[in-house]
Parts: structure tokens; C-alpha cells; sequence
């Protein structure tokens, strides 16, 4: 900890960063310097490390932080900086960091069988646990019954566009293979998941898929029609049924949907969104998708996103929180519906031709069914609901004044701050690099935040505290002034 002394010579910013570092626990003792060489590691990470969603120069430039220990909300990095992580990395690690259960219960599995397929008729018993504790944990009356798992949630996605294909396929629809998503929605980044995603700097310079057509998000701080919500009409679902009728809905496979936009900027839907949109596609003979990637297992407060708005999905994508990122591990959820209709009408004797080498990995899902112990025993779920309401609480209270403030929204451990250069006519700040500036200013003083576009967005680990939640807030406050006057010359 800095003494008196230290402490007056200090920035204001590195002040902060003491002052954060002095508060945290220490919990583990990283090995000698000797042994972690980290001018090394950045030499190797520089040369031949490539990172997802990042300046390829820049990166050779400036190298990478590299994180070594982790525990809680805590994570310690090559150099000896302490940070908070208020991102729970990428929206994962639901049940904090170092969770040594999930360690034995992997090593344990790997003792035993750390890997076979389970193509054909083979299967394993981590496998078939997990299915049935996913079963049970989705509401009963929905008729998700059949699981195959996966690796990630691009996978999980591109495994339910196929089943809708196929299902459609099996009834003798076959043209019937287009799908739709929404503008500002995030589903991955393969070819089929990027074309889903709407996002369009994920399409530059980008072999789009052509069957991915796109409509209204239900983003009613920024409503493409300029209806204010409720009483608004809900335009953004009139727009998925005048694209089915405009784009052919006998051409369309499925609609995919997030319960709350994620990566988009967080943004959870209007109260009836979803049951306009459900009666849309029953209508019109399409399925519905949906994507929980992000919002499955805890993160808004309840096990599931769809329960918020009794959502009636025909097929469901779960990823991240179903291991809390400690294995990569992902699930594509069927209904009944869609199953009996493959299961019985698909050509005699012909497979599901469809999987991967490490379909339903038994280790994978050792590490599935520990993270589910822990949320379960520890009212995991039930604590983000908490403490998610007193983020929002904290968020609006310290916040909501503020001149470059829009709007803070969110559900559970899912919250945003939205920027703006002029709150009466919601103009954004041109350049979407002033929120990556706050991001890169909390890391500096010891918490991760991301940068969602326009928006500024935390999601802290499921086991935070409300002191924890505290913590990292401060650290917010303490950058909020600085941005205020360097985006709009306001103090």
C-alpha cells in the first residue's frame, strides 16, 4: 500500500489506482518473476498471437496486457497490476474467477475420460447428466427436451440455422431456408453468424451470406421510426411482419433473437415485444431462435432471459455462462416440435447429418455440470437479480444527471450508459473511440469495462457483491468527470 508520502506525489489517476489496489484482498502469490518472464511473453504474444477484434498493427505496436490469476471478481496481471473485472470477461464468467471445483471436477473427468465422440451411438455420462440438468432447469411447459452441445455460441447458433432448415426440409418446405435477425443484434462472427449479426462493421470487407436479411431492433432509446414506447404501436415488430411479406415468408426459415441485445449496447425489448413477435412467426410458419448466449444462466436475474417475457422459442442457443468460461462449451436446445418432425420425417435411414468432433465433449461437460453446483448452492441467480437492481440503482443515482448521459438501461448484471453529445435531441458523439477512451481510462485505474459503440457497459461476475459492485463504480466516477470535459468541454 503507498504510505502518506507516495500518495502526494501521485496524479490523481494513480491515487486511485493505490487506493483500489489497497482495498483488494490478497488471495494467492504469483511465482517469481524468474519463472514468468513476461518481456517474453509479450515478444511471443506480439509475434504470433493473433486476438480476435483487434488492430492487427496496433498489436504488433503495443503488444497485449496478459492476465496470469484470477479469483472472485479479481484479476492480477504478468506485471503486478490488480484489476476488477466488470465485464465477467466477454458477458462468462458467471461464477468468478478461480472457482477450484470447476478445476477438480475437470481434472477428475479427464482421469477418467478426457475425450471420445459421441457420434453414432456412443455417448458418456457428463453428457447425458448435463442434458438432463438443462431440461429440468427450463421451464417445463416450453418442450425443450433435446440437447446436443457444442463449443461456442457461433456453433450453437449455426447448429439451430440447419435444424430449421432441415425441420422445414423434412415437411417438404425446402425452400423455406432464409433467416432473419435484427439490426444492432450479435450472433457470432462465422460466415452464417456474421451475416446474422447486424452489426455492420462485423460485414466489411465480409462474404456475406446472401439468405440473411435483417429488420428493426426493439432499441427504443434510438427508435428507427420515431415512436415513443409504450403506446408507440411497436413498429420495429410491424417491421418483421412487412419484410416476411415483402421478402416471401414461404422463403424464410427462422427469426433469431436475443432476449436482451448484448453486444449491441444492452438493450432489453418492450414489454409486449415479445409476444407480437411470437404470433408474427406463427403465423407466417417461422421459427423462432433464440439466442442466450449472453442472457442464459443467471445473467438477468433469472436462470433464463425468455422467462422475463414468457418467450416460446422453438429452438434455443446457450453458450458462456453454461461453464463460466472455464471450458469452451456451448448448447443448442430443440423442441419437441422440432425434433418429432426430424425424428419422424426425415428420409428412412437417413442420420442427422449434421456435427462436430467435440459434439457433447465429456470434459466439457464435467466442467458444465460443476459450474451449475455453484450457481445452484450458492443462489448465484438469484444474488445477480440483487445486486443487478443495485447496480442500476448506483448507475442511475451517480449518472443520470450527467450532461453526456442518454440513457442507463439494462436487466440483471447486464447495464449500460449510453453517450451523448446533446441529451435533448439524443445526438451521439461522432466518434465511437470516446467511449473506448472511458474504457481504457477505468482499465487504468484498476476496472475492465467495455465499450459497446455509443454505450459504456458493465457486467460483473454473478457472485459480486454489492461492495464489489461499490468498487468498481467508483472507479467510473472517478473517470466521468474527465470525460464529461474532454467530450463536451463540461465539467
Amino acid at each position: 500500500m503507498a504510505t502518506r508520502s507516495e500518495l502526494s506525489r501521485m496524479s490523481s489517476r494513480d491515487k486511485a489506482s493505490a487506493t483500489l489496489r489497497s482495498s483488494m484482498r490478497p488471495w494467492y502469490t504469483l511465482p517469481p518473476m524468474s519463472h514468468i518472464d513476461y518481456a517474453e511473453i509479450q515478444a511471443l504474444d506480439r509475434a504470433h498471437v493473433i486476438h480476435p477484434i483487434a488492430e492487427l498493427h496496433k498489436q504488433e505496436q503495443c503488444g497485449a496486457q496478459i492476465f496470469v490469476a484470477g479469483r472472485g471478481v479479481e484479476l492480477e496481471l504478468a506485471d503486478g497490476r490488480t484489476v476488477l473485472d466488470g465485464f465477467s470477461g466477454l458477458f462468462n464468467i458467471n461464477v468468478g474467477h478461480g472457482r477450484t471445483e470447476i478445476a477438480e471436477a475437470v481434472a477428475e473427468q479427464m482421469r477418467e475420460l478426457a475425450y471420445y465422440p459421441s457420434f453414432w451411438d456412443f455417448g458418456n455420462a457428463p453428457a447425458a447428466r448435463l442434458a438432463g440438468r438443462l431440461v429440468e432447469l427450463l421451464p417445463a411447459d416450453l418442450g425443450l427436451r433435446h440437447v446436443l452441445f457444442g463449443t461456442s455460441g457461433s456453433e450453437a447458433n449455426e447448429t439451430n440455422f440447419r435444424l430449421a432448415r432441415l425441420y422445414h426440409a423434412a415437411r417438404g418446405r425446402p425452400e423455406k431456408k432464409r433467416i432473419l435477425s435484427r439490426r444492432w443484434a450479435y450472433h457470432g462472427s462465422s460466415r452464417a453468424t456474421g451475416s446474422a449479426t447486424g452489426i455492420s462493421a462485423y460485414h466489411v470487407l465480409a462474404d456475406l451470406d446472401p439468405d440473411h436479411l435483417h429488420v428493426a431492433p426493439p432499441y427504443c432509446y434510438r427508435c428507427e421510426f420515431g415512436k415513443v414506447s409504450p403506446g408507440c404501436g411497436m413498429p420495429c415488430a410491424g417491421d418483421l411482419e412487412q419484410t416476411l411479406q415483402r421478402e416471401d415468408a414461404g422463403t424464410v426459415a427462422a427469426f433469431l433473437v436475443e432476449p436482451v441485445m448484448g453486444t449491441g449496447g444492452i438493450v432489453p425489448p418492450p414489454p409486449d415485444y415479445f409476444a407480437e413477435i411470437q404470433e408474427i412467426c406463427r403465423r407466417h410458419d417461422v421459427l423462432l431462435i433464440l439466442d442466450e448466449v449472453i442472457t442464459g444462466f443467471g445473467r438477468t436475474g433469472r436462470w433464463f432471459g425468455m422467462e422475463h417475457w414468457d418467450v416460446r422459442p422453438d429452438l434455443v442457443s446457450f453458450a458462456k455462462g453454461i461453464s463460466s468460461g472455464y471450458l469452451p462449451l456451448a448448447a443448442s436446445v430443440i423442441s419437441d416440435r422440432v425434433y418429432e418432425t426430424l425424428r419422424d420425417q426425415l428420409p428412412s435411414g437417413l442420420p442427422l447429418m449434421h456435427g462436430f468432433t467435440y459434439n457433447n465433449h465429456p470434459t466439457c461437460c464435467a466442467a458444465g455440470l460443476a459450474n451449475l453446483d455453484i450457481l445452484e448452492s450458492e443462489g448465484l441467480v438469484e444474488n445477480a437479480h440483487r445486486v443487478g437492481n443495485h447496480l442500476l440503482e448506483r448507475l442511475r443515482k451517480s449518472f443520470a444527471d450527467s450532461p453526456i448521459t442518454g440513457e442507463i438501461r439494462g436487466l440483471g448484471m447486464l447495464a449500460a450508459i449510453e453517450i451523448v453529445r446533446d441529451r435533448e435531441t439524443k445526438e451521439p458523439f461522432p466518434n465511437v473511440a470516446d467511449t473506448h477512451w472511458i474504457a481504457n481510462a477505468c482499465f487504468e485505474r484498476g476496472l475492465i469495462v467495455r465499450a459497446l459503440f455509443q454505450s459504456v457497459a458493465l457486467a460483473p461476475p454473478l457472485c459480486a457483491s454489492r461492495e464489489d459492485v461499490d468498487r468498481m463504480l467508483a472507479v467510473l466516477e472517478d473517470v466521468w468527470p474527465e470525460a464529461q470535459h474532454r467530450f463536451a468541454g463540461r465539467s
